[in-house]
């Protein structure tokens, strides 16, 4: 049978160790145990990061971009843990998934909620944000679904185009060897041509000299 492509998802893989090492606890408790985890530490990341923000607003301009890169490193944890979170709210049992997804939810948007403050205080101080680019955090799993989709498709397209290219220079050398080829043959003929150019030239004056040989040999004879 074929596999689930999230059944080796770090938080499957948790829940089944907690699973095995004790079989009384149930997977429902495993999974609530583990979206908590998830929970708190992506809370933990938010407040760390709104302090971040708070302090970039209140730094000398000289520090504010260190303090915006300090607060997207942030965001940024949060997110991985967002992601781990939002398998766990899908793969938990039916009669938890409601409760889960509520909690994701709010999660979710308090997350946005930074990420536009942050994104605010850029504009603002004029801040660069290369490298720091916020606008991949916080997908609901849907978008992550059609990102996932769009970037899949972008691969490959570009692989394509890479091997497009290549077939490209390879048409190019080959068509260039062919050129190289047809010139060394052109230069052959009209040295073939040139030879026997020289071959007749040297004929005909071969032929005049037989023919004055002819011609003495005639006048000594009479």
């Amino acid at each position: 049978s074929s596999l689930d492509k999230h059944e080796f998802h770090p938080a499957t893989l948790v829940c089944a160790c907690l699973h095995r090492r004790n079989p009384h606890i149930r997977p429902c408790v495993a999974h609530e145990a583990m979206f908590a985890e998830s929970l708190s530490e992506c809370r933990h990341l938010a407040s760390q990061a709104r302090e971040e923000l708070q302090g970039l607003r209140e730094a000398p301009q000289q520090d504010r971009a260190a303090k915006s890169a300090a607060t997207f490193n942030y965001l940024r944890e949060a997110d991985d843990n967002l992601k781990m979170l939002q398998h766990q709210a899908k793969s938990a049992p039916v009669a938890e998934r409601s409760k889960l997804a509520q909690e994701e939810q709010r999660l979710l948007q308090e997350l946005q909620a930074i990420k536009r403050e942050l994104e605010k205080a850029r504009r603002e101080f004029l801040l660069a944000s290369e490298g720091c680019n916020t606008d991949k955090l916080f997908l609901a799993r849907e978008e992550r679904r059609r990102a996932a989709a769009v970037t899949s498709s972008l691969d490959r397209g570009c692989s394509q185009l890479k091997q497009a290219n290549k077939e490209l220079i390879d048409c190019e050398a080959i068509g260039i060897q062919s050129l190289q080829a047809l010139r060394q043959q052109k230069e052959q003929i009209i040295g073939i041509q040139d030879r026997t150019h020289d071959l007749g030239v040297d004929l005909n004056a071969a032929q005049k000299l037989v023919k004055k040989l002819e011609q003495n040999n005639d006048c000594a004879l009479m």
